[in-house]
């Protein structure tokens, strides 16, 4: 026999039924359908919890049925994973539009959150004595969730501050932006320090508001995107490109005009008003036209600048040789200063792979005749 609330939901799921089938039949609306559908399925499934349950009704005669009857059971703790399962979902479908890590972080948070809910009906069960019940849930749960809350909370922290730091305008802005937030952080701790009687509460306050402004902030910054940050490239991806000329490059700042004296050098080559020279390791005599370098292994070369312009070295290459590049150069090199450029000839100089390309040579662009025939036997 139906009670009282089956019959009444029973009515619903199959008024809910039929205005489905005439929606669907008469008008055909996609999004009607589906919200019509989905209606009965959830009024069906309520009907038939109802009626498993009968409506939590004992007969008044049966009073031995009292105690297990659903009506007369413990009702279940406050529990706050609910709400982080409803986070958990909002989460991962904004980061299926937006980033990955937010994706995962939904993720995350759904696993634990469902984790967290089943530990905890399973611990209200455990007995009918509530506080042995939480020193159970406790007693399990505690070792794991701190460390594991302590790590999650840590890498929430780390990921919007960095994404607070990319996303402000410049660097001089995010050395600006975390001098003050270190200065609060500075306030906020000699205000705890020096005030001892302060509240558990307002603590908890605190640190609430700072941390929903922190993840607020990151969250902002990382759905504006990051800042532009100009591309640096290296002098090799220069010479790849064939842009080792006189003119100076994004490579050419900053660069160190000294070398260490364990650079264990090959040769030093000179620029003055005479052209390139070069010199061997303890000999003094000066050379120009032709240089002799080992082959198949790393050859380090000083250069030295000792004319008014800013100069670079560049070197012709094996390029149809696999992994040897066409050129390399050496960053551009003030008056008076010395540079270290490393090179690796792969095949000899007589190679016809290398005579095609006109041989092995060390030159300084937009200075003529500034050009030595490279020789590796």
């Amino acid at each position: 026999m139906f009670t009282t609330g089956s019959k009444l939901l029973l009515g619903s799921t199959v008024a809910a039924l039929v205005g489905t089938l005439l929606y669907g039949i008469l008008a055909g609306g996609i999004m009607g359908t589906v919200g019509l559908v989905s209606a009965t399925a959830a009024l069906g499934a309520f009907s038939a919890i109802v009626i498993f349950t009968r409506d939590a009704n004992v007969a008044s005669d049966d009073i031995d049925e009292f105690s297990s009857a659903a009506a007369g059971a413990e009702r279940p703790g406050a529990s706050m994973w609910p709400l982080a399962l409803g986070l958990a979902a909002a989460t991962i479908t904004l980061g299926l539009v937006t980033y990955t890590a937010i994706f995962m972080l939904g993720v995350v948070l759904l696993i634990a959150g469902t984790a967290e809910w089943m530990l905890q009906a399973w611990s209200e069960r455990a007995s009918s004595d509530a506080a042995h019940n939480r020193e159970v849930r406790g007693r399990l749960a505690y070792t794991a969730e701190m460390p594991a809350a302590a790590a999650i909370g840590l890498g929430i922290v780390i990921y919007a501050f960095s994404r607070v730091m990319l996303g402000v305008p410049s660097k001089a802005s995010t050395i600006v932006a975390f001098s003050v937030v270190a200065a609060v952080v500075l306030a906020v701790g000699a205000f705890v320090g020096s005030n001892r009687r302060i509240s558990a509460p307002k603590l908890t306050g605190m640190f609430a508001i700072a941390a929903v402004a922190l993840v607020s902030g990151g969250a902002v910054a990382g759905l504006n995107g990051e800042r532009e940050i100009e591309e640096h490239h290296t002098t090799a991806y220069y010479a790849e490109e064939g842009k080792c000329g006189a003119e100076e490059i994004s490579a050419d700042e900053h660069a160190s005009q000294t070398v260490a004296g364990k650079a264990s050098q090959a040769a030093e080559i000179t620029l003055n008003e005479e052209g390139l020279t070069y010199t061997y390791p303890g000999v003094d005599q000066v050379r120009s036209g032709s240089i002799q370098l080992p082959r198949s292994s790393a050859v380090n070369i000083l250069f030295r600048n000792e004319t008014a312009e800013h100069r670079r070295l560049v070197a012709d290459m094996a390029p149809e040789v696999e992994g040897s590049p066409a050129k390399i150069c050496s960053q551009l090199v003030d008056e008076g200063g010395v540079q270290l450029l490393t090179l690796n000839y792969p095949v000899p100089s007589f190679d016809p792979s290398v005579e095609a390309n006109g041989g092995y040579a060390l030159s300084v662009p937009g200075v003529d005749g500034a050009r030595l025939e490279v020789v590796v036997p």
